[in-house]
């Protein structure tokens, strides 16, 4: 079985590009080098699963999907740091909760976990391309429609 993967990135990084969070730094894909915006993001797979098979054979799928918004560990005043992250994690969620089903096979959002782990946010660190980030994880659940198609 073969899934349409791809749509749901796209449709993810469509909406950070138009939110417009990030100016133009959202890349689908963990940055090898580091990101120059203030503020970026990164798009990138967790897991895919069929939560439902319906009566016609078609498929209900769940595509998780992490959104990591990065921003250098060590801009002054540290507390902007925290405070920036938290502004932009709570809108790009708030608007990810608005939108709902994000257009393509998207159903929707899956906020509270109905077939898998809820929206959330966590906090941490990672090391890109020799410098120190500050990030946000954002694990979004999508619900999609029919993405997946059989093949011998």
């Amino acid at each position: 079985m073969a899934f349409d993967i791809k749509a749901s990135l796209r449709a993810v990084e469509s909406h950070l590009l138009s939110g417009g969070y990030f100016g133009s730094d959202v890349r689908i894909g963990e940055p090898k080098s580091p990101p120059e915006a203030h503020i970026s993001a990164a798009i990138f797979m967790g897991d895919v699963s069929v939560v439902q098979l319906t009566v016609a054979g078609n498929t209900i799928e769940r595509h998780t999907v992490f959104v990591r918004i990065y921003e250098n560990a060590f801009n002054e005043p540290e507390e902007d740091i925290e405070l920036s992250l938290a502004d932009v994690a709570s809108r790009v969620m708030a608007s990810l909760i608005g939108e709902y089903d994000l257009g393509a096979t998207i159903r929707n959002v899956d906020v509270g976990g109905q077939h898998g782990d809820p929206l959330r946010a966590n906090w941490g660190y990672e090391t890109v391309g020799g410098k120190v980030y500050r990030l946000v994880d954002i694990l979004l659940g999508l619900i999609v429609d029919d993405s997946a198609t059989a093949a011998a």
